[in-house]
């Protein structure tokens, strides 16, 4: 199966559901419940040791910048699967995946590089450069347009948070996309 050439504004948007009920609860060796993406619960599971093969394709995907559904998407695998090699819960990869996966690198490293250039300013420079092109400098208003809420805006106003590569260069796609609507109506 041949990896597909990596363009990251036609990647569907994956929403992730929070587990319900007891599924979001262990209990602790207190006895009490704690939530499982906490710091207790996570100091309390073992760092697996990953494989050479496992640990290339985490690099590859951090090399890439992509989020792990994109990077799921890329290879032609499902989210599942790819979870269960990057987080070792399988003994390996399979030489099909890290011969996609190798080729995606391959054939993208350069438009990565590019994306990791163009976005390793600070969060609130960029934002000053899409507000700017949308020529607008409400929070509330840039915050519609790129599909956030507004407390999003702030943090990265603020350069606490920034979302990740993928997620970056889809709202400067969005941001190109309505500076051009905006001039072929005018």
């Amino acid at each position: 199966m041949k990896a597909r050439r990596l363009e990251l504004d036609s990647l569907p948007s994956v929403t992730m559901v929070p587990p319900t009920g007891d599924a979001r609860t262990k209990k602790a060796k207190s006895g009490r419940a704690v939530k499982k993406g906490s710091s207790t619960a996570k100091k309390q599971k073992s760092k697996v040791q990953l494989s050479k093969e496992q640990q290339e394709l985490v690099d590859i995907k951090n090399t890439l910048g992509l989020r792990h559904q994109d990077f799921a998407i890329m290879l032609d695998i499902g989210l599942p699967r790819l979870s269960s090699y990057t987080y070792g819960r399988t003994a390996s990869v399979p030489a099909e995946v890290m011969n996609n996966a190798r080729q995606l690198l391959a054939e993208n490293s350069k438009i990565s590089m590019q994306i990791r250039e163009k976005f390793s300013r600070p969060m609130s420079e960029i934002l000053n450069e899409w507000a700017e092109k949308l020529g607008t400098r409400s929070d509330a208003q840039l915050a519609a347009m790129l599909g956030v809420v507004g407390m999003t805006i702030n943090r990265w106003k603020k350069n606490e948070t920034r979302p990740d590569l993928s997620a970056l260069n889809r709202y400067d796609r969005i941001v190109e996309l309505i500076v051009s609507n905006t001039k072929i109506r005018k």
